[in-house]
């Protein structure tokens, strides 16, 4: 195989160690570093005719327009293991395979998503700013406890499951909600199957643990709020999408549900959501993923394969492997 011609987009890497990019130099790639730029660039876009691989984050929409004004693209390495960014169909048809880095954020995204359940639950945020506020409302702040809570999960893949071990601490009952069951994980930790209708009104925290799909898309909206106790906490360190924001706004407002913790957003920076007004929920700026040991293996995990595919092999986690294999049928 020719030398590799890499593009890399991805915003986050290397941000905290070049260590993955001087691999990648060391391998003999040869690498456009136009970190953070994107389509509005015409030198992105010139760039992009010339790349054999495309190395991108969760910025850049990779479809049919953007692969149109990439013949050359044989590769897309999405940094993280979300692929909704991706149109996986479209890079097939354009002859491109798609690999991703599962698994490296799961115990980040598990801590992350506590940090939010603690922080709205004692209320961290509103404590810090009375205090820098010169008040002492240590009699008049009460807080909840989450100790022996229902913790509801939609989702109980890599990371509901590291969420559902960090409950254990908590002596808190966990029941979840997922299309594939994970039966023996379930079983072993004493976690309760149940359909949607019958989580929301039954957990104390409902926490978001899905891929972004076309059947999940909106799926807490007003009517799913509604079912939710009024003391409950939703918890989206997922994806935006999954949750309507607008609906989401109106049940804090009118307290249908007593808070949200939100790490993600449906526009990214969301600079015009009305839950910025609010003062029950706790806002992050889709940081759940980035620790220095999550983005050291997010980085590492990428570059590693591709590595594997400049050296003709077929990288790890390809979601694609027949246009892999049909690539080097073609030789």
């Amino acid at each position: 195989m020719k030398k590799l011609t890499v593009l890399i987009e991805a915003r986050p890497f290397c941000v905290f160690d070049q260590a993955p990019m001087a691999k990648l130099k060391k391998a003999g790639l040869d690498l456009m570093d136009m970190r953070g730029s994107g389509m509005e660039n015409p030198e992105f876009i010139a760039a992009l005719k010339q790349a054999d691989a495309l190395l991108c984050g969760n910025d850049l929409r990779v479809g049919d327009a953007l692969l149109a004004m990439a013949p050359q693209l044989k590769a897309i390495a999405k940094m993280g293991a979300g692929l909704d960014t991706v149109d996986i169909k479209a890079a097939s048809r354009h002859g491109a395979i798609v690999f991703h880095t599962p698994g490296v954020n799961n115990q980040a995204v598990a801590d992350h998503t506590f940090a939010l359940i603690l922080c709205l639950a004692r209320k961290i945020i509103y404590c810090d700013r009375s205090l820098r506020a010169r008040r002492w409302e240590h009699t008049h702040i009460m807080g909840l406890e989450i100790w022996q809570k229902t913790l509801g999960l939609i989702g109980l893949g890599a990371i509901g499951r590291c969420v559902a071990l960090r409950a254990q601490g908590f002596q808190m009952k966990v029941v979840a909600h997922d299309p594939c069951w994970p039966g023996e994980f379930a079983e072993e930790q004493g976690i309760a199957r149940l359909e949607i209708d019958q989580l929301l009104p039954v957990a104390d925290i409902v926490s978001i643990h899905a891929p972004l799909t076309p059947e999940n898309k909106g799926l807490i909206d007003a009517q799913a709020l509604r079912r939710m106790k009024p003391t409950a906490l939703l918890i989206n360190a997922a994806r935006g999408g999954i949750v309507k924001e607008s609906d989401l706004y109106q049940a804090l407002k009118n307290k249908v549900i007593a808070g949200a913790g939100i790490d993600v957003f449906q526009q990214e920076p969301p600079f015009d959501s009305p839950l910025l007004e609010l003062d029950n929920v706790v806002l992050t700026p889709h940081t759940a993923a980035f620790t220095h040991e999550a983005m050291h293996n997010m980085n590492i995990g990428v570059v590693d394969q591709l590595i594997e595919y400049s050296q003709g092999k077929k990288p790890a986690y390809t979601v694609n492997p027949e246009v892999f294999d049909a690539q080097h049928a073609a030789g």
